[in-house]
């Protein structure tokens, strides 16, 4: 018997492929035969994960076990239908498409796509959500909720800590003096950037112009960022707003131990890792309550909704100056990690392919 795992994308600083590596680390712990497949392979992941077309010499396996990371579209999606084994679902959430419209014609229906056809994966043995939310869009789309579950995603913190810092980085982001502002992720309409940058301009204008905001993630929508750069240049802010684009591991690590608060404003996440980043860092939280924010923050960070650029700029400006404020939502930031540490999901782990049964004996 053999685990397999499919992913659309194995790349390195990926939440999904981190996650993936994860569980076939405690796969291949627990005595199991483990492989791992995806799409689309980058060169530093190819001594690790095969083309996933090469799954197809097993799908008539009965005893072995597929876990399927669906958190994007793909034809991989049929390999998950004909196996013929048992079939895990692993289910990171797709953006709704709507968030898409007007920005980029294919990533809407791509996303529309991979919304539809969750439906077709509901027959599978279980499926999991790795938050409560994703895991009631997985009954929504037809699983029975006795078949679900949540296992949270797997943040290495060792990992973390091996990785260096880029001192000359952390010395140009620090040796102004400003406060930075730091928000991490995709460059996607969903993730309502434009709110973030005028929550931003408020604090800048009106609070601290010593002041910077960081954007640190993969820019790939022409339209979108065509926008937020206009958006930028209308408020001014061209010398505060900085997009740095998708970084090395050394240079987010950098970002995130020279900033002051991380915000923020995401209508729509499944889960939501740099919340976990931060945390782990240090770095207060300000956020939207929206999605499954709520449930990953727990009794962490500080949330807000339905309130104006000008009140959430006063309570970032809390976060920064008021020191007690600060240590306490500090301190509550790191009980939540420890809530969330790697323990806990490699038992919720071993829960799940437990009703699988692959270990018989709990």
């Amino acid at each position: 018997m053999k685990v397999h795992q499919i992913v659309y994308g194995a790349m390195a600083g990926d939440a999904i492929t981190t996650h993936m590596l994860e569980i076939d680390a405690r796969l291949r712990a627990w005595g199991l035969e483990s492989d791992m497949f995806a799409h689309y392979v980058a060169p530093e992941m190819a001594d690790r994960v095969r083309p996933d077309r090469e799954y197809a010499a097993f799908f008539h396996e009965p005893d072995d076990l597929l876990i399927y990371h669906y958190g994007l579209y793909a034809l991989s999606v049929r390999y998950f239908q004909v196996t013929q084994g048992r079939r895990l679902l692993i289910y990171h959430n797709i953006t709704p498409a709507h968030y898409f419209r007007g920005w980029d014609r294919k990533q809407e229906l791509l996303c529309d796509v991979g919304r539809r056809t969750l439906s077709s994966l509901s027959d599978c043995d279980l499926a999991l959500g790795d938050s409560d939310f994703n895991r009631r869009e997985l009954v929504a789309a037809g699983v029975p909720a006795e078949r679900t579950g949540v296992l949270p995603i797997f943040l290495p913190q060792e990992n973390l800590e091996a990785i260096s810092t880029d001192h000359n980085l952390l010395d140009r982001l620090r040796g102004t003096g400003a406060v930075n502002f730091l928000t991490v992720g995709r460059v996607v309409p969903n993730k309502a950037l434009q709110d973030v940058i005028r929550i931003f301009g408020v604090y800048h204008r009106a609070i601290n112009s010593r002041s910077r905001l960081y954007v640190v993630g993969s820019r790939y929508l022409p339209a979108y960022d065509a926008a937020l750069d206009a958006l930028v240049a209308d408020l001014g802010l061209d010398e505060a707003v900085v997009f740095a684009g998708r970084v090395s591991d050394v240079a987010l690590k950098t970002y995130y131990q020279a900033a002051d608060l991380y915000l923020v404003a995401s209508h729509h996440e499944g889960f939501c890792v740099p919340l976990l980043e931060s945390m782990y860092f240090g770095v207060p939280i300000l956020a939207r309550k929206a999605a499954a924010i709520p449930e990953t923050l727990g009794e962490a960070g500080v949330l807000f909704a339905d309130l104006g650029y000008e009140q959430v700029a006063e309570m970032a400006h809390l976060l920064v100056t008021d020191d007690a404020l600060r240590d306490q939502v500090i301190f509550k930031q790191k009980e939540r990690l420890h809530e969330l540490r790697p323990e806990q999901t490699e038992a919720e782990l071993r829960r799940a392919l437990s009703r699988l049964g692959l270990f018989s004996s709990e």
